[in-house]
């Protein structure tokens, strides 16, 4: 048994009246973003050899950013990844079908179609963006310098002004693209790369108790799309996505259980959230998978358990260390993982991170049913403090009343 407080405590928390409101904004930013890419190509004029250069070279430059933001704005979309959902099975049901744990199917098919990035992902686009601003910045400088010129001048032999009017034009719109692209990253990198800090008693922060996190950004701008309730909710995400890629990171898919295997830096936990807004019956099939996802290394086939504390390898089962992690997931930035014996009945750790809705109009945090459960139409159930005359937990993965109607049978 659970109450709001439990389920906060280890969650995905998903601010979906905000998520809607930014999705449309973002949309905004991507249509300005595609006429921009499409205008530059009725503005090129090819007067001389020199012009055609300029015109091929920023062309190149303003595709290549299209391309960046095109790949961050996939994520928005549920299409890809529904299809991936679709197509892709279970990880180890084979192996838990077979074994005597009783379990017999491991939900991570949502985990497997996450798209991730890399430490180099963020290196190339941070030096993408600079890149771009520099480049603006110093167009911008020769443009106002050209002006400054006398355009009857004897001495001004180098460009002439129907050249200088056709670069500014080419400069502006390329501008506008640059300006927007760098909106477009400040707000998915704010609105969906936040976790929540721990209060000073080691709790995990609850919005509808504590209300909104210290940081300067959540004074400004408020409560974000999505947060993790915690860093180590995220950090476990990573783990789980790390290990259920066969190749991620460059690494092959071998029987390898000595080599470490790095993280991946971020996990686009962005596009769960989407998916799960599409309907009631996507909710309960993520909300279902971070739960029950257990730990499996698909490289090598085999499922895994997180050690208790103090806890070592005595048996020298087989096992594998996952590192880059962040400080507060774990002390040494790595952690280890052992094999578990399926036939002496020892389950594998499961990801249980609760799929949490919050109602920024009313406070309320609500979760939507597990599937097969039986529900009314909405498919959701609210979570309300424990100290409520009529609050709601969490029995058995059901919602029920407390002092009142049961809300779920």
């Amino acid at each position: 048994t659970s109450s709001a407080e439990e389920a906060i405590k280890k969650a995905l928390v998903i601010n979906f009246r905000r998520l809607i409101t930014l999705k449309e904004k973002l949309d905004i930013i991507h249509e300005v973003i595609q006429a921009t890419t499409i205008a530059l190509l009725g503005l090129t004029v090819i007067g001389n050899a020199r012009m055609l250069l300029y015109d091929v070279v920023f062309l190149v430059l303003n595709l290549a950013l299209y391309t960046a933001h095109e790949k961050k704005f996939g994520a928005l979309t549920t299409d890809d990844f529904s299809q991936i959902v679709s197509s892709v099975s279970n990880d180890g049901d084979d192996i838990l079908q077979h074994s005597p744990t009783g379990v017999c199917t491991n939900p991570n098919r949502c985990l497997q179609a996450m798209d991730y990035s890399g430490r180099r992902d963020k290196g190339c686009s941070i030096l993408l963006a600079i890149f771009f601003v520099i480049l603006c910045l110093g167009s911008w400088t020769l443009a106002f310098c050209w002006w400054q010129l006398d355009m009857d001048a004897e001495e001004y032999t180098v460009f002439d002004a129907d050249e200088v009017q056709h670069y500014a034009t080419l400069l502006l719109v390329g501008t506008v693209m640059v300006f927007c692209h760098l909106v477009f990253e400040f707000f998915t990198w704010r609105e969906f790369q936040f976790s929540a800090p721990l209060k000073k008693d080691g709790q995990p922060w609850n919005v509808s108790r504590d209300g909104i996190p210290p940081g300067r950004l959540n004074s400004i701008f408020g409560l974000p799309c999505l947060w993790f309730s915690s860093p180590a909710a995220y950090e476990d995400l990573r783990v789980w996505v790390t290990l259920a890629g066969p190749n991620v990171a460059g690494l092959s898919r071998t029987y390898d259980t000595e080599r470490p295997l790095p993280a991946v830096r971020r996990v686009v936990a962005e596009e769960l959230a989407f998916y799960a807004m599409r309907e009631p019956s996507c909710a309960a099939q993520v909300r279902q998978c971070l739960l029950s996802a257990k730990l499996y290394d698909k490289r090598n086939r085999i499922f895994l358990k997180r050690p208790l504390l103090g806890e070592v390898n005595a048996q020298g089962r087989p096992g594998v260390r996952v590192t880059g992690l962040r400080a507060w997931g774990a002390e040494s930035r790595h952690e280890d993982f052992f094999q578990v014996d399926l036939k002496n009945c020892e389950p594998p750790s499961e990801l249980g991170l609760e799929l949490v809705f919050f109602d920024s109009r009313t406070g309320e945090l609500i979760v939507p049913h597990l599937p097969g459960e039986i529900v009314d139409e909405g498919g959701m159930d609210s979570l309300r403090h424990t100290n409520s005359p009529k609050c709601l937990r969490i029995q058995n993965t059901r919602c029920e009343m407390i002092g009142g109607t049961t809300s779920a049978a």
